[in-house]
């Protein structure tokens, strides 16, 4: 049994996505399955008693003046809506467009308080449990002001308060809110499709699928959106609170060296498979160590691994080198972490530009 993953838990995922191709078949049998169902149905339920309540207090809110974007997903795990949110930022201040950012803050305490915004330059005096790791990887990326808080309209209204002149507010996961209405719609699909088409628990789903038409864009992992190992960086700097000057490292030379040495690997985010079939693919050996998604004690505890485990190197994702900010560990002097680079097709990126701009 893995950190990350329970039997149980493992076997449900395989439940939800064994007609994809995308695990092992699952085992349930017919009592695990109705009550699965039952449970469905009262997801269904609550969902129409929220829609309700929704709808009766006037939400949601739209923001004039301001393009609001929402970049999502339709099921549960990573399919790669943060790296898209990421991407559409750079795309769009590439353009001269004003932009900012507005994260839930999961798992933060930021998600349970007041609607927090963070200014570039107040970057290094936030704590990436503050705001959530991928909240502060938004940030740290992009160079954006961020609004993090469970209210996104409150967010948008925080935004525009600190950034005089905004032009565009990106949303990450931001399809299953219903606070703050959206311009533009992206929904972000990957290799796991919809799953077997449920809502959970019964299958993946957050929402049902119903008509795609009603988002703007819809993207597929791979196709459209393009997701691709870049290059390593040296994560020291960034334990003793640096941003800037990070040491970088080409993925053929690295590979080269981190061959000769006895590796650590660590994931902690929604699908760690994919980080450790990167580095299997690059020719590396390693020890895999997966985390449940947003662990905030995977620094600590990556600490005592790479202490028991006389491991030269330890491998990591960017979103879980974040975890690692201002933690004065001796691992991170001995850690790196794979940035990726996230692109658009061309043509795609210039009629997105194009939609952006002119609605």
């Amino acid at each position: 049994m893995s950190v990350r993953e329970n039997p149980f838990s493992s076997r449900l995922q395989a439940f939800w996505f064994e007609s994809s191709g995308a695990g092992p078949r699952s085992e349930f049998g017919l009592g695990i399955r109705l009550g699965l169902l039952l449970l469905e149905g009262l997801h269904h339920l609550g969902r129409l008693v929220y829609r309700l309540k929704i709808r009766l207090s006037g939400l949601p809110q739209r923001i004039p003046g301001v393009h609001v974007i929402a970049v999502g997903n339709l099921i549960i795990g990573g399919a790669g809506k943060t790296p898209c949110t990421l991407a559409i930022a750079e795309m769009l201040a590439k353009q001269g467009l004003k932009c900012g950012l507005i994260s839930r803050g999961y798992r933060s305490a930021a998600e349970h308080g007041p609607v927090r915004v963070i200014l570039p330059e107040a970057l290094t005096q936030t704590l990436p449990e503050e705001i959530g790791d991928e909240a502060w990887l938004l940030a740290w990326r992009t160079g954006l002001p961020i609004a993090v808080g469970k209210q996104r309209a409150e967010g948008l209204k925080r935004l525009l308060q600190e950034v005089p002149g905004l032009q565009v507010a990106l949303l990450d996961d931001g399809l299953q809110q219903r606070w703050l209405a959206a311009d533009t719609r992206v929904l972000i699909i990957d290799e796991r499709g919809f799953g077997n088409g449920h809502l959970l628990p019964y299958g993946p789903l957050r929402e049902p699928i119903g008509d795609l038409i009603r988002f703007d864009w819809v993207l597929h992992r791979e196709q459209e959106i393009l997701i691709r190992p870049d290059h390593w960086i040296d994560i020291s700097p960034l334990s003793r609170g640096q941003l800037q000057g990070l040491q970088t490292y080409d993925l053929i030379s690295a590979a080269t060296q981190l061959k000769t040495q006895r590796l650590l690997a660590v994931a902690g985010v929604a699908r760690p498979e994919r980080f450790f079939n990167e580095l299997s693919a690059m020719g590396l050996a390693f020890d895999a160590l997966p985390f449940a998604d947003h662990d905030p004690g995977l620094a600590e505890r990556v600490q005592q691994r790479w202490h028991s485990g006389g491991y030269h190197r330890v491998l990591m994702t960017e979103k879980d080198a974040v975890k690692f900010f201002r933690k004065d560990l001796e691992v991170s002097r001995h850690a790196w972490a794979l940035r990726q680079s996230i692109r658009f097709l061309p043509n795609l990126e210039t009629n997105m530009i194009h939609g952006f701009k002119a609605s």
